[in-house]
């Protein structure tokens, strides 16, 4: 069995903390400011201007993208989660596994025995919908 990854759009982005926790704040409440930002991370003591250094190189990135609204811009995801997940798993594949995806596949299902059954389910019915779909 030989699965190649689908074609890959983009390259995977390094990731700081930060940015995942931006990132995470964008996913969930979309479409959202620099300032709606940096009070949900008020917990960080940062300033408006590292949200905002933040947020452009997110942009840069190609993971999230803005539009100037009045004087501040607002900002959108241009990928899911699920698309920054599958480019970071093509990127390990890449590197690790010159592309392959049965080793990738063979550490996922060991993650997989570590779930309880609810999670495991779950995500068994996940996969059943995406094969009926013909995904």
């Amino acid at each position: 069995m030989n699965i190649l990854p689908r074609k890959r759009r983009r390259t995977t982005p390094t990731l700081g903390a930060l940015e995942l926790d931006v990132l995470e704040i964008v996913w969930a409440g979309a479409p959202t400011t620099a300032q709606a930002i940096l009070e949900q991370l008020s917990r960080r003591r940062i300033s408006l201007s590292t949200v905002q250094s933040t947020l452009e190189r997110l942009t840069r990135k190609g993971l999230v993208t803005r539009a100037k609204h009045g004087r501040a811009y607002v900002y959108r995801p241009h990928v899911s989660r699920e698309e920054l997940i599958a480019d970071l798993l093509r990127g390990v594949s890449e590197q690790i596994a010159t592309g392959r995806m049965e080793p990738l596949l063979s550490g996922f299902l060991m993650l997989v025995d570590e779930l309880d059954a609810d999670a495991a389910g779950d995500l068994r019915r996940h996969l059943l919908d995406r094969m009926r779909d013909g995904q």
